[in-house]
This record gives C-alpha cells, sequence and structure tokens, in this order.
C-alpha cells in the first residue's frame, strides 16, 4: 500500500467515523421489520421450506446483518482489512439473494387458480407481486453493483447510499407482511378482510416514511438511489390495477408457466 493509498484510507476512515458512528445500530431497524415479516411465513414454518426458500431465508438474513457489521467495523473498530474481506464475501451474498429471490418469485403464480381472492394473498396480490418484485430485485442488484463502484472511486457518502438503497429495495415484501400480523393482532385473529392487496397503500406509506428519516439523516433527497426507491415502490398505490390488468396477468403466465 503506497502513502497516497494509506492517506485516502485514512481520511475515509475518519469521515465515517463522524458521520456514520451509529449507522450501524439505525440498520437493525430494517433487520428487525423483515424477521419479525417472515417469521410466520419462513423462520416458524422451517422444517417444511422447501430448498429455494432456505437458500433465499438464510442469504437475505446474512445480507440484512452483513450491513449492520460493515459499518460497525469501520466505525467502532477501523479494520478496514475485515471490513473489505466481508465487502468481498458480501458480493457473493447478494449474487445470491438476488438469484434465488428470481427463483422464488415466479412461485407466486404456480397455485393461483386456487388462491381465495379474498385471501391474504390472493390472486390480484400474486400477478402484482411477481411484477413489482422483479423490479425491487434487480434494482437491489444494480444497487449493489453501484455501492462497490462508488467506494473503489473513494465515494464514501454514495458507497453508503447506494448500500443503504440496496436494503429498502427488498423490504417491502417482509414490511408488508408485517402489517398483515399487526392488523391481525388488532382485530384479535380474525383475518377475515385483511389481505396484502389492502395492506399495498399502508405498506407504501411505512416504506416512504423510512427511505425519508434514512436518507434525511445518512444520505441525500437529491441522490439517485433516493429517487430510484421512491419510483419503484410507486407500484405499491396501483398493486388491483396491476394485479387485475389482464395484458399482465397473461404475461406474466406466458413467461413464468
Amino acid at each position: 500500500m503506497n502513502s497516497n493509498e494509506k492517506q485516502n484510507i485514512e481520511a475515509i476512515e475518519k469521515v465515517a467515523t463522524i458521520n456514520y458512528k451509529n449507522f450501524h445500530l439505525w440498520m437493525l431497524i430494517p433487520f428487525v421489520i423483515s424477521v419479525l415479516g417472515f417469521t410466520y411465513s419462513y423462520f416458524s414454518k422451517l422444517s417444511s421450506a422447501t430448498f429455494h426458500q432456505h437458500v433465499h431465508g438464510i442469504s437475505a438474513t446474512l445480507w440484512y446483518i452483513l450491513v449492520i457489521v460493515q459499518p460497525y467495523l469501520i466505525t467502532r473498530k477501523q479494520n478496514i482489512s475485515r471490513h473489505r474481506t466481508l465487502g468481498t464475501i458480501g458480493l457473493i451474498l447478494a449474487g445470491i439473494v438476488a438469484g434465488s429471490a428470481l427463483t422464488i418469485i415466479p412461485k407466486n403464480i404456480d397455485n393461483v387458480e386456487v388462491l381465495d381472492i379474498n385471501g391474504f394473498f390472493n390472486p390480484t396480490f400474486a400477478y402484482a407481486a411477481t411484477v413489482v418484485d422483479i423490479v425491487l430485485v434487480s434494482m437491489f442488484i444494480i444497487s449493489v453493483g453501484l455501492a462497490i463502484r462508488n467506494i473503489k472511486m473513494r465515494n464514501l457518502t454514495g458507497h453508503v447510499q447506494w448500500l443503504m438503497a440496496s436494503v429498502f429495495f427488498v423490504l417491502s415484501p417482509g414490511l408488508a407482511r408485517l402489517l398483515g400480523v399487526g392488523a391481525i393482532i388488532l382485530k384479535q385473529g380474525d383475518m377475515e378482510g385483511i389481505t396484502l392487496v389492502k395492506l399495498a397503500v399502508p405498506t407504501f406509506v411505512v416504506m416512504m416514511a423510512l427511505i425519508v428519516f434514512f436518507y434525511y439523516k445518512y444520505g441525500s433527497f437529491k441522490h439517485p438511489s433516493f429517487m430510484l426507491l421512491v419510483i419503484c415502490h410507486i407500484p405499491y398505490l396501483f398493486i388491483e390495477q396491476i394485479g387485475n390488468n389482464e395484458f399482465i396477468r397473461n404475461l406474466v403466465t406466458v413467461i413464468f408457466k
């Protein structure tokens, strides 16, 4: 390592320690949301989960843990070597998260014919989620790639914001289910009338609140990652229209079935 590179690394560590001191603690929020959101549909049913579900569930959980540990290593331990090593592992992990998600998403419509139209996970949401999830997973991949590109350019703020975006691009499925669990608890276990379609708008509202808060605290509203997060979550406002559109249903069926 030459003197210039050493100075650059020291400068990055100094900025990280000042600007992102407690970033790892705030990243516990999306981690908890995701774990609680998928507790009923995955973590409580580990014995009956498929191989693909295990690969995705485990890799996604490890990804959330990684984005907590990585800033901690820089801001509290100043351990750039371990941070780099975990960064390489994280790149592989991100690929597994995205790849496994792309194998699971099409299964949304596997048994769509037998889904209850008034059920929690109904045909309308199955078709809409297939489309929206493909977009969000694609943006997850792009975000991770741009985060790596930014840190190679010694752009710490860009690196942080793209990594932050990667977390929020894949958070909405867990958040929607967590809101559903909350609604069921409020209705004392009665699931009647509670569907992921009806939870789409509340999910959008909470997602926007979280994104705005994190970007106010650790990013910039002018950063492209913030704008893309907003744009890519707008379809949640039109879940019913997307899921009931015959052209979209036929297209999804042709592609994935």
